[in-house]
């Protein structure tokens, strides 16, 4: 009797290791969840600030074209004209004159399509992150689902 009694101690005793090494294991996977989510949110925090800059300057850039272009349309007038901006050998063009304007005009059009493609090349990097992080995270709660279905197999089988 005291043999079975002790051996019963025994199997308390690794039943009680054995939990909580499991709930060591889930701590730290809830940690490293946590971990991962706090990763994504910031990642995405960035990526909405970029995302926002760049409209903004999108946006900025619209209206600044389309200024130029009912300018074109109108006979130029020097005192409503927006400063030159300097082209790649810095030199500015005379935005008195349809040429100059013309040049601007595809300059600004230019710097344009290149925010657009750097905007859509942040939300292609944005996705990609998200999915990578979302991804890991998945991964992670499966291993702690897994630790976690190992632990309860042993119960199941000790109290049958």
């Amino acid at each position: 009797m005291t043999q079975e009694v002790s051996r019963w101690l025994a199997e308390v005793r690794t039943l009680q290791h054995q939990l909580a090494s499991a709930q060591q294991e889930r701590d730290q996977a809830y940690a490293s969840a946590a971990n991962w989510r706090k990763l994504y949110d910031a990642e995405a925090k960035q990526r909405r600030t970029d995302v926002e800059q760049l409209q903004l300057t999108v946006t900025t850039l619209r209206t600044e074209v389309s200024t130029l272009q009912n300018q074109l349309s109108q006979e130029p007038q020097s005192a409503s004209m927006p400063a030159p901006v300097a082209d790649a050998e810095g030199n500015e063009p005379d935005l008195n004159t349809v040429d100059g304007l013309r040049a601007h005009l595809a300059d600004t059009l230019r710097q344009c399509d290149r925010l657009k493609q750097q905007l859509d090349e942040e939300r292609e990097n944005h996705a990609d992150t998200r999915q990578s992080l979302t991804t890991a995270l998945g991964e992670a709660i499966d291993s702690f689902k897994r630790e976690e279905g190992l632990v309860h197999q042993p119960q199941q089988g000790s109290a049958e």
